[in-house]
This record gives C-alpha cells, sequence and structure tokens, in this order.
C-alpha cells in the first residue's frame, strides 16, 4: 500500500498581508485564511501522494507560510499507535511565546509567529 501524507500548517514566514494576497491567490478565502492563521498548527489537506503533498507545500511556502509534510495515517492505525506510544510531557517543558500567546514544547523560535524564544526561554 502506497503511503499517504498530509500537509500542516506551522506558521508564517512573510508578513501577513503577504501570506493573505497569496493564499487568496490559490483560492482560498479570507476567513479560512485568517481561521488558519490564528489556529496554527492546522492540517491543510491530508490522504495525500508525496508528489502531491510536496506541490501543495510548495504552494503555501511560496505564498508565506511554514509547512511540514507527514506521513499520514489512517484512524485505525492512529490508534494503535496512540496507545502504544502516548507520552505525556512535563509542564516544565513547555513555553508560551510573548508575542503570540502560543504555547508550545521549548523551543529556539515559535512554531507560530517565528520570535526567536531561544534568549528569551
Amino acid at each position: 500500500m502506497e503511503k499517504r501524507y498530509k500537509v500542516v500548517f506551522l506558521g508564517l514566514v512573510k508578513t501577513e498581508d503577504y501570506f493573505k494576497e497569496g493564499m487568496s491567490r490559490l483560492g482560498m478565502s479570507p476567513t479560512e485564511i485568517e481561521r488558519i492563521i490564528i489556529e496554527a498548527p492546522v492540517i491543510l489537506k491530508e490522504d495525500m501522494t508525496i508528489s502531491i503533498a510536496r506541490r501543495y507545500a510548495d504552494d503555501i511556502m511560496q505564498a508565506g507560510g511554514k509547512v511540514n509534510i507527514e506521513e499520514h495515517v489512517s484512524l485505525e492505525d492512529d490508534a494503535e499507535k496512540k496507545i502504544g506510544s502516548l507520552k505525556i510531557e512535563p509542564l516544565e517543558s513547555f513555553t508560551m511565546c510573548p508575542q503570540c500567546g502560543h504555547k508550545q514544547l521549548k523551543a529556539e523560535q515559535c512554531v507560530k509567529c517565528g520570535l526567536m524564544l531561544s534568549d528569551k526561554i
């Protein structure tokens, strides 16, 4: 069986206006664009071949977005993996971005707004 993939929007690389303009050229409505910016990280599209996922991700990146291509797992496989590999990180492993308020595992950069956190953690 051929592997399937999903494209996950992580945040902005360019300005919000640049991204909104680029995504509207791709046919996305202004309300949908606003929603994915606010709710990032968001799965934009799933159950694609790797070639289609790469083309889709390239379009989003050209519009100013930061994306990941991840393997898409069916619901049955996903449930089995969750049961076997559930790991809960301690509260100390998380941080909140001082700029946008996004909560994430400690990292050098906020995945939502791109603010460098390494010197703020």
